[in-house]
């Protein structure tokens, strides 16, 4: 996905390596999961540590992307009214500038009646997005098939999902573009500390 104009300011913001910040991210919390830290701290799952929160997730979508389509993407870190972060990359040619939605099946304990499909349905508010990426964490173990999920009437460019595969996030599944007849799913480790 590629805009082909893209706003001024978006070519002046900071953009980050998810290889390099993952690294340094795994290494703060694994040095916090040998504390006695509470688990929603560890979790950053308070209202304190939300941009953590989001940034965590972010940097793994679009490392988790680079790996998929085999191009080193960079992220920022801004928010604005229907995107969390603008994804940039080199197509060999120019400058290539994206916009990313972030989303979350957040954890059963943090609300039991949340689903997938509720996530997906609530996209259809993006009435004029043709270019935007909706990145959705799985942040809870469910069972889905892929060709079963139902994106009709969505106007954004791309639909991806993903989720930790193992308990201590090292490895991690992504799932997509769901609004392609060719859903794929792929398995990556995120880089060491």
């Amino acid at each position: 996905m590629n805009i082909k104009r893209v706003p001024r300011e978006w070519k002046t913001y900071e953009y980050y390596d998810p290889k390099v910040i993952l690294k340094k991210l795994q290494k703060i919390r694994e040095d916090i999961s040998r504390t006695d830290t509470p688990s929603t701290i560890r979790n950053l799952r308070t209202n304190k540590l939300k941009i953590e929160r989001e940034a965590w997730d972010i940097a793994i979508f679009c490392y988790l992307m680079s790996k998929a389509i085999g191009v080193d993407i960079l992220f920022s870190r801004i928010e604005n009214y229907d995107y969390d972060s603008i994804f940039t990359w080199n197509d060999g040619n120019s400058q290539c500038f994206a916009p990313v939605q972030m989303k979350e099946l957040v954890p059963e304990e943090t609300n039991p009646t949340a689903t997938l499909e509720a996530i997906i349905e609530s996209l259809k508010k993006y009435v004029n997005s043709p270019e935007l990426i909706i990145g959705i964490k799985l942040n809870r173990r469910i069972q889905f098939v892929l060709s079963s999920i139902e994106c009709n009437d969505i106007s954004v460019g791309e639909i991806w999902c993903f989720g930790a595969t193992m308990a201590d996030e090292s490895r991690w599944s992504l799932f997509g573009d769901l609004l392609t007849e060719y859903k794929q799913q792929y398995e990556y480790e995120l880089p060491n500390p």
